[in-house]
C-alpha cells in the first residue's frame, strides 16, 4: 500500500487535468478529429505503446526469473537501462485500486504489478539495448479489463488516449522529438470469457488500430499476442474465437502482426505467465519490432 500512496498525489494531478480539459476548449483536443502533432524541432527518439490487461501488465516475481539469465543480465534489469525508458499507467480500476503511475524513468524492474514483479518491457528493453537501440516506451495497462477499456464505438477511449497525449507531450516538452513506432498488445483473456465479447473481438481490436494511426501516425505498425491456455481459468471459454480474430487482422497485411504463443507458459495462478515466459513474451515482442520497424 505504501506504493499506491506515494502515487496518490500524482492521481490526484492527473484528474486535475482532465477536469481541466474538459471545462476548457482544449477538450476538442482530445476528440475523434483530432491528428497529434509534435514540434520536430527536438532529438527525434523512438516511440513503443505497450497496451494490455494483467499480461502486459506483468505479475510474476523479478527474482524467479535469475534462474534463466546472467548475474549481469540480472543486475542490469534491477539496476534500470540508461538507453531505454519508460513512461507508465496502471489502471487498477478493474480490481478496485488506485491507479499507479511514473513519469519518464528508466526500464527496470518493478514496473508491472508491485515492486517485485515485470512486464513484457524487460524483454522489448534487452532485445533493443542488444541492438543498440534507444527507445521509450509508453505503457498503459489495465488488469482485468476488456479491449472496451482502451477503444470505444468512436475509437481510442479518452484516458487512454490522453495519457498517449500525455506522455508524448512530456517527451517533447524535454527536447524530444517522438514518434510511435508501434502498438505491442497483449489483451483477450477478459473476452474469452464470454461468447458475445468474443465475436465482437476484431471489429473491435480494428477500430482500435484504425484511430491510433489516424491520431498518432499512420505508419504505426500493430503487433498483436495470442491469448493462452485461457481454458485452464475457464475450460469452456472462447479463447479461439479470440485468436481467430487477431490472425484474420495479422494477415490483412497492413502493417499488422501477430508473435507466436508457443512455449510460453502460466503460473500456479493459471492466469498469468511465469517469470521466463514474461520474459520471452517481452523479447519476442523486441524481435517483431526489430524486423518489422528498423
Amino acid at each position: 500500500m505504501k506504493r499506491f500512496s506515494k502515487m496518490f498525489e500524482m492521481f490526484i494531478i492527473f484528474v486535475g487535468l482532465v477536469v481541466i480539459l474538459s471545462c476548457s476548449n482544449h477538450v476538442q483536443d482530445i476528440s475523434s478529429d483530432i491528428t497529434y502533432d509534435f514540434s520536430s524541432d527536438g532529438e527525434p527518439i523512438d516511440v513503443i505503446i505497450l497496451a494490455g490487461q494483467s499480461n502486459a501488465t506483468g505479475s510474476c516475481l523479478a527474482e524467479d526469473l535469475r534462474e534463466y539469465v546472467s548475474p549481469e543480465d540480472f543486475e542490469l534489469f534491477t539496476n534500470g537501462f540508461e538507453n531505454q525508458k519508460i513512461i507508465w499507467y496502471l489502471d487498477w480500476s478493474k480490481l478496485g485500486y488506485l491507479p499507479v503511475s511514473s513519469k519518464l524513468t528508466n526500464v527496470k524492474f518493478g514496473q508491472g504489478f508491485s515492486d517485485f514483479s515485470f512486464g513484457p518491457e524487460i524483454g522489448i528493453s534487452y532485445k533493443m539495448n542488444k541492438e543498440h537501440k534507444k527507445v521509450v516506451i509508453i505503457k498503459f495497462t489495465s488488469p482485468g479489463a476488456g479491449i472496451t477499456t482502451f477503444v470505444n464505438t468512436k475509437g481510442l477511449n479518452y484516458f487512454f488516449e490522453f495519457f498517449i497525449f500525455e506522455s508524448m507531450k512530456e517527451l517533447n516538452d524535454i527536447g524530444y522529438f517522438p514518434k510511435i513506432k508501434c502498438l505491442c498488445w497483449m489483451q483477450g483473456e477478459t473476452e474469452s470469457s464470454e461468447k458475445f465479447d468474443a465475436l465482437m473481438y476484431e471489429k473491435r481490436e480494428k477500430l482500435l488500430i484504425s484511430d491510433i494511426r489516424k491520431k498518432f501516425g499512420n505508419d504505426i505498425v500493430f503487433i498483436d499476442a495470442r491469448v493462452t491456455d485461457w481454458t485452464l481459468v475457464k475450460p469452456n471459454c472462447f479463447q479461439d474465437i479470440v485468436n481467430n480474430a487477431k490472425m484474420n487482422i495479422s494477415e490483412l497485411k497492413n502493417n499488422n502482426y501477430i508473435i507466436k504463443s508457443n512455449g510460453l507458459k502460466k503460473s500456479y495462478d493459471r492466469m498469468h505467465y511465469d517469470a521466463y515466459s514474461q520474459f520471452e513474451l517481452g523479447k519476442r515482442f523486441g524481435e517483431m519490432i526489430l524486423s518489422k520497424c528498423y
